[in-house]
């Protein structure tokens, strides 16, 4: 759990993504804490374990595998935990997939 470094919680979803992986890492250098929430479709574990390098501190940096469609993942994640704000990276959105399979977006 991040609460016990104190601070202003902010979740992050998508945050394994390139965009969302660079706001957690700004979040992180000004103090925050940050919980990383991410399914990995499009995400990388590898951007979250350098985070985790970079911020070892317990209670900085709190990664999450779920997918943001998942209604009892997400209410679950909410009431475990304290959020002071959200960022929202988490999306599925490539053209030629949404041609492909239309019913999926």
């Amino acid at each position: 759990s991040v609460e016990a470094a104190g601070g202003m919680h902010v979740l992050v979803t998508g945050g394994a993504g390139y965009i969302g992986s660079h706001a957690a890492l700004r979040l992180l250098q000004d103090s925050y804490r940050v919980t990383i929430v991410d399914n990995l479709s499009r995400g990388n574990i590898g951007a979250v374990k350098i985070l985790q390098s970079l911020y070892p501190e317990p209670g900085r940096l709190q990664f999450i595998y779920a997918d943001l469609g998942d209604a009892a993942a997400v209410n679950r994640i909410l009431s475990e935990n304290d959020f002071d704000a959200v960022m929202h990276f988490a999306a599925v959105a490539y053209v030629g997939e949404s041609t492909a399979e239309p019913l999926r977006f």
